[in-house]
């Protein structure tokens, strides 16, 4: 079992839209969450959905946020910096969703290694992915 939570950051709908793709592959997901930046957001009123979705427990979070330099990365990222409990990743692909969905146990730094790599391995082009196969 999963010993911590995860929260899916981004703009617009894409955290709900992964969240919701990512249970049509593994089912009802365990203390997960999406928090989506609308252009009507002020950085506050984000900033306080996403300290919400992280919670005030002394749990481990792991927040999947969309793209680098972006709004929800870097609030998250100011959140990371203060509280050692939280582990921000950006560039968040559904490889990554569900990788992160069906881990066990803890957050190491092992298990963001493994979701790094379940994301950038399922980033391919088709001709070059064949070439290096056959290779």
């Amino acid at each position: 079992m999963r010993a911590f939570r995860i929260v899916i950051a981004g703009h617009g709908t894409l955290p709900a839209a992964l969240l919701s793709t990512a249970e049509l592959i593994c089912g009802p997901i365990a203390d997960i969450s999406a928090v989506g930046l609308a252009a009507t957001d002020t950085p506050d009123r984000y900033a306080e959905a996403l300290r919400a979705a992280i919670g005030h427990d002394h749990r481990r979070v792991l927040v999947l946020s969309d793209l680098l330099g972006g709004t929800p990365f870097n609030l998250a990222s100011a959140i990371a910096r203060r509280s050692p409990r939280v582990v921000c990743v950006s560039g968040v692909n559904l490889g990554m969703a569900v990788e992160a969905a069906l881990t066990d146990g803890d957050l190491t730094d092992e298990v963001v290694e493994r979701l790094l790599e379940a994301g950038t391995d399922g980033i391919v082009e088709t001709e070059r992915h064949r070439a290096r196969r056959a290779s």
